[in-house]
């Protein structure tokens, strides 16, 4: 990993960072922004956005598995203090536009078809418990944030394994969880969220994690090169060209292909950045640092441009719709800007200091 260390040096970035990551980040949060952008106006599904969502999400999940498992160090760690920093982390901006969107669909109902606030959802959705009636989360994307706390709170229960033994645990758990899902019938609908083949995505960060622990990556960078490249191509086109058959239930075989095909694009950024091949592009890196917020708070501002250009302008018209869905996805950056300088960051400088940094040596 040696490697890895020299090329954060020289990119003058610090080496609690990895850029391939924060780029990542990025990237997967204007997947999603984009989808929304594009979809929006739509009057049916359209499934090519819709997997381009859904596999950037697969991306932070991945992400996720992967950094909580590096920073988490060799041994044991302080689960209370590891909960902590996460829940500063990711609770005043979800909170805040969970709050948001609880006030807008009182204020405004007609702009809000499905999300019909209740103090039962709005208390569920602050505590991350699914529910369909009332409806929890309220804002549509806390779904994924229901995933990432039930792997947060996995993990620290594992605080007392060494790293590799709680690897293997959590993805002892998680097949065991993902296979009641696929064969067990009478699911609870929180029970069916939590055995759901979502969690594959984790699984494959954790593994990836342990690889690049070890040194994997260092050792086999260069062997690994055109494999890394050919991998996330290969499976992008089977991706993209598998048929969905609708959006409700996906086959465990097609959440595999997903979450590969997301594990394969985060090998293939780390493969580079231990080979020195990732430089530090300020605003790429400016991107990851505010992707959370983006990915939180875009759908406001996307939705406010398209409710205000249907009033005045026919959005069907191709030219019409172009203009706008960039000026939608201009807009979900910079509300994301904004909420990240103002919401988040304040309560990333003011919480609890990470303890252990990402190993790069």
């Amino acid at each position: 990993m040696a490697q890895i260390a020299r090329s954060l040096a020289h990119s003058g970035t610090p080496r609690t960072q990895l850029l391939s990551i924060q780029y990542l980040r990025g990237l997967a949060a204007l997947s999603v922004l984009v989808t929304h952008a594009l979809q929006w106006p739509l009057a049916e599904m359209n499934m090519v956005l819709l997997k381009t969502g859904r596999l950037g999400v697969d991306v932070f999940f991945v992400i996720s598995g992967f950094i909580i498992t590096t920073i988490a160090g060799d041994g044991q760690f302080n689960p209370k203090e590891f909960l902590v920093r996460r829940g500063f982390r990711i609770l005043p901006a979800y909170w805040a536009a969970t709050f948001l969107i609880t006030i807008l669909a009182i204020a405004i109902p007609a702009q809000f078809r499905t999300t019909i606030p209740t103090t039962e959802g709005l208390i569920k959705s602050l505590l991350f418990i699914p529910s369909l009636e009332p409806k929890a989360p309220l804002l549509l994307l806390g779904w994924s944030l229901n995933f990432e706390v039930f792997f947060y709170l996995l993990f620290a229960s594992l605080f007392f394994l060494r790293s590799e033994a709680r690897t293997l645990v959590l993805l002892g758990i998680f097949t065991l969880l993902v296979g009641i899902g696929q064969f067990a019938t009478g699911l609870s609908h929180v029970e069916a969220i939590y055995t759901s083949p979502s969690l594959i995505g984790f699984s494959l960060g954790t593994i990836l994690a342990q690889a690049y622990r070890h040194g994997l990556f260092a050792r086999f960078c260069a062997q690994l090169r055109w494999a890394t490249i050919a991998a996330p191509c290969v499976l992008l086109i089977a991706f993209y060209v598998v048929d969905w058959n609708g959006s409700e239930e996906i086959a465990l075989w097609k959440h595999v292909l997903m979450s590969s095909t997301a594990l394969s694009i985060v090998l293939l950024g780390l493969n580079h950045e231990a080979a020195g091949e990732v430089t530090h592009v300020k605003s790429l890196k400016y991107i990851g640092d505010i992707s959370y917020s983006v990915y939180l708070f875009h759908l406001f501002a996307v939705g406010a441009i398209w409710a205000i250009s249907k009033r005045l302008f026919d959005v069907h018209q191709p030219l019409v719709y172009l203009s706008f869905a960039t000026l939608a996805v201009l807009a979900g950056l910079a509300t994301g800007l904004v909420c990240h300088h103002f919401i988040e960051k304040p309560f990333l400088a003011g919480g609890p200091k990470r303890s252990r940094a990402v190993p790069a040596t």
